[in-house]
């Protein structure tokens, strides 16, 4: 990216509140206008009331005192209004940013680390806090300081003012040079800080992996490396920004000296008065000062303008399709593609038309599978571990789209269905499923808010969750924990089908989501579903016999394709396939169906 992208891109999100930007800027005019009368004040001082003693000083006083109290007032107002200017603006990138990553889809995901993510949310955003702020204070405040400085000084004296300016361009150029180094250090730091964040947040959430297999040094040592280099690369930074600094001011110091020790040969050749002589070198004091502000804060500057480049790169992220944000009606969760009469209901056929899904092109998966589901079916799918039966949910919900192939929901491909109205119509549990930290209420009226009491009500009860909910000291409304660390395997998967139920899916996906509870368990939670997943097509992911023994027809994939399916006693035939794969389990049913 470009140097000027990112100014203009911060500058243009800076333009959201005119206001507060246009009092920050005058105030700022302001305040470079009553620094630059200062020295005139006094240069009038000298040659007036200092050098014949019998005027009056009360008027360049009254002056003075005057432009003091101005100065004060707008040192306030430009860091007030800036101040409010820098903080929405980072309020609305951030919240930009978070809004963008949660429309993204799994595949655009996969290529960030959650830590990463959360780094360019947090840390990058949080360095742009001083980047409109800085800029406009060099560019607006200093800018306008400068040059009404630079003015003042070839008012006073042509020929001085040249040879003072002589410098400007090596000073120009030393910014601009050491400037592209601080910034390209600056973006590896950040990133060095985005992979920092990511072994934080994967250590954490390995926690109890690195306690039982003891790695606490092992995990020590990984973070320590990655940090050593950050520090390395901030360290650099920090020593090249420096340098320009102690340039720039050896530069501008050389130029002042120079500067003063000429117009000392004027004054005594009578050309410069002594108090235009003070007032130059006051005004060469008010270009040099800008300067040595400018080479301090352009290592903060660049990593500014690093950090801005990481946080665009997130917020330019395309979308594939963002879903609406208010809970969907019962006639949308009912309705079509958008190509299609929204009134007319959808029966729940799925099929598969050689279907073709690889995660690296060294590694077959699904090589060309072929299936067909009947509106109301329940379908059991089984294979090996590894073998493609979550990968399958994927394709479903698109997350993932085969390489070859099409899928179908009652003739219609997924890819014409809008992914909002597709993720209505089909729900997946899963094995893990993920709750938020929140009231237990929340997480099962999760995705559907507006669900009614009595709906909430009997999805507790037909998934089994009403001895917990009367367990807890508040009900529904009690807090748990993070990824519901209070609640069991088996109650996490409760919740998760209650959430589901009150989803009201076409077709639903079990992708293993019993496999938590016992066998016993499992057998009421399907009871008391039977009704309600009568009306629905049912997809059933699993390992377990018990889990898929109430299917009316199993599928078996092996070697990536469909290798056998029907009846669970057809499936069950001698030297089947399924035999193979539930030979332990099936020594405990005699051989015989379950």
């Amino acid at each position: 990216m470009s140097t000027y992208r990112p100014v203009v891109r911060v500058a243009r999100e800076s333009l959201r509140y005119p206001v507060r930007l246009a009092c920050g800027v005058m105030s700022l005019v302001g305040l470079g206008a009553a620094q630059l009368a200062l020295p005139w004040i006094i240069k009038e001082w000298v040659e007036g009331p200092l050098t014949q003693g019998d005027l009056p000083v009360g008027k360049p006083v009254l002056v003075a005192l005057v432009l003091i109290i101005l100065i004060a007032f707008f040192l306030f107002a430009s860091r007030a209004f800036l101040a409010s200017v820098n903080q929405r603006m980072l309020e609305h990138l951030r919240s930009a940013a978070v809004r963008r990553v949660l429309r993204l889809e799994p595949t655009q995901m996969a290529g960030f680390s959650t830590g990463d993510l959360m780094s360019r949310v947090f840390q990058d955003t949080g360095l742009l806090s001083g980047l409109i702020e800085g800029l406009l204070k060099r560019a607006v405040g200093d800018g306008f300081l400068v040059l009404g400085a630079l003015l003042m000084m070839f008012i006073l004296d042509l020929r001085l003012a040249l040879a003072t300016c002589v410098v400007a361009p090596l000073v120009g150029y030393l910014l601009i040079a050491l400037g592209r180094l601080i910034r390209r250090l600056g973006a590896v730091a950040q990133q060095r800080m985005g992979g920092l964040s990511a072994i934080l947040q994967e250590q954490l959430q390995g926690f109890s992996t690195i306690k039982g297999y003891r790695t606490e040094s092992f995990e020590d040592g990984r973070f320590s490396v990655v940090n050593q280099g950050y520090r390395q690369t901030v360290v650099r930074a920090v020593v090249w920004s420096a340098v320009l600094v102690a340039l720039v001011f050896a530069v501008a110091a050389t130029s002042f000296v120079a500067a003063v020790w000429y117009g000392t040969q004027q004054v005594a050749a009578g050309r410069l008065t002594a108090g235009g002589l003070l007032a130059f070198c006051l005004y060469a004091g008010q270009t040099i000062e800008p300067l040595r502000r400018l080479a301090e804060t352009q290592g903060l500057l660049q990593r500014s303008l690093a950090a801005a480049d990481r946080l665009f790169e997130v917020l330019d992220l395309e979308l594939t399709e963002v879903a609406p944000s208010e809970p969907p009606s019962a006639l949308e969760m009912a309705s079509r593609s958008e190509g299609r009469d929204a009134a007319t209901p959808v029966r729940g056929a799925m099929r598969l038309e050689h279907v073709y899904f690889r995660y690296r092109a060294d590694q077959p998966l699904l090589e060309g599978v072929d299936l067909e589901i009947q509106p109301g079916e329940r379908l059991a799918v089984v294979a090996a571990s590894g073998e493609g039966k979550t990968t399958l949910a994927s394709l479903l919900l698109r997350f993932r789209d085969p390489l070859a192939g099409r899928l179908l929901l009652d003739g219609i491909d997924l890819q014409d269905y809008s992914l909002a109205k597709l993720r209505r119509l089909i729900c997946v549990v899963e094995q893990k499923p993920f709750l938020f930290s929140g009231p237990l209420l929340d997480n099962i009226c999760y995705g559907s808010w507006d669900a009614a009491p009595e709906a909430i009500q009997r999805a507790v009860r037909l998934c089994g969750l009403a001895p917990l909910v009367e367990s807890l000291p508040m009900g529904l409304d009690t807090p748990i924990q993070e990824r519901g660390g209070d609640l069991s395997g088996g109650q996490r998967q409760r919740v998760a089908l209650a959430r589901a139920i009150l989803r009201e899916p076409t077709i639903l996906v079990l992708d293993e989501a019993t496999s938590a509870l016992d066998s016993e368990a499992e057998g009421e939670i399907f009871v008391a579903l039977d009704s309600w997943l009568a009306e629905r097509t049912v997809i059933v992911m699993a390992h377990r016999l018990s889990s898929i023994r109430r299917v009316s027809r199993i599928l078996v994939i092996a070697g990536g394709v469909v290798a056998d399916g029907g009846s669970l006693d057809h499936v069950l035939r001698p030297g089947s396939v399924f035999n193979s794969l539930f030979a332990e389990q099936l020594k405990g049913f005699g051989h015989r169906a379950p």
